[in-house]
């Protein structure tokens, strides 16, 4: 059951003339120019939403050199946990082996059991402390590459915040930096304060300073695009038209109460006053139809 938008009386499911049966209103043409005129609104402030989101992701992934630079980048703080920081070699009757510090080896030293003994010996009241510095090192570790995969993240959804995006990702390549460098230092001192001990020794490695690097590079070209700025090119009028739009929303401004097109530029110009054109020769080929 639907109800004419004219005299407001029920019409039935299975009527299907194009006039009203109670007033004879054409229903498919009832107010046609007046709801043409409000979807037109609608499509050009939803256009110029569209066209804003893809300014910001051309801006934020090849609108300058430094962002093509940061696309460049965003894995090489992951890949650099693929080099060791260091290595334990543990010399135990029922454990025996060694485990890099790097992604693969803390991977392999959790498949084989040696991080759940690493963190039940913490507690020992002989090798406790080496095993919680260990334990520190292997936390920093982990921390940094969980940063790394934050950039990788980050870098591939920076388009969602183009004015603050750089900021959060020098900040984590910090974070990641540092971390990377207090993961060796801990390992260093584990290594230094294990020569004493028969069940496990270790070795730091300079591999960190691949991860530093990386994560330097990533800080810094993020600085950059700080600096900088975004090569943000908009379309004429569409950020005047989501401004209104976003008024719309808000319920300061309705549909109604704005001309059509919504905001005047060169284009629309250009299109209104071709629709112009069009018309009076319309309308020139009908007076001479109607005095032939």
């Amino acid at each position: 059951m639907s109800e004419c938008p004219n005299c407001k009386n029920k019409i039935g499911l299975l009527y299907l003339k194009q006039n009203c049966p109670h007033c004879g209103v054409n229903l498919c043409f009832y107010n046609y120019e007046e709801n043409f005129n409000r979807d037109a609104k609608k499509a050009e402030l939803s256009l110029a939403r569209i066209n804003i989101f893809i300014a910001h992701l051309k801006a934020s992934f090849i609108g300058s050199r430094l962002t093509v630079a940061r696309l460049c980048v965003m894995l090489l703080p992951v890949a650099s946990f693929l080099v060791p920081y260091g290595k334990v070699i543990f010399s135990q009757p029922f454990l025996h082996g060694s485990v890099s510090l790097s992604a693969l080896g803390l991977y392999g030293a959790y498949e084989d059991g040696y991080l759940p003994y690493i963190l039940s010996m913490t507690g020992s009241a002989v090798n406790g402390r080496a095993f919680l510095l260990l334990t520190f090192a292997l936390c920093a570790l982990l921390l940094a590459a969980v940063a790394a995969l934050l950039i990788f993240f980050l870098t591939l959804l920076c388009f969602l915040s183009v004015k603050k995006m750089h900021k959060v990702l020098a900040g984590t390549a910090v974070a990641g930096a540092v971390l990377s460098a207090l993961s060796f230092v801990l390992t260093a001192v584990f290594a230094s304060s294990a020569r004493s001990l028969d069940l496990i020794s270790g070795e730091a490695f300079p591999g960190f300073l691949v991860s530093v690097l990386f994560f330097a590079a990533v800080a810094l070209i993020n600085i950059l695009i700080g600096k900088k700025g975004l090569a943000i090119v908009y379309h004429e009028g569409d950020e005047e038209r989501a401004a209104i739009a976003k008024k719309v929303r808000a319920g300061e401004l309705s549909l109604a109460d704005l001309p059509q097109p919504v905001v005047e530029t060169a284009e629309t110009e250009k299109i209104r006053l071709e629709i112009e054109k069009q018309q009076a020769l319309y309308r020139e080929r009908e007076e001479g139809d109607g005095s032939a």
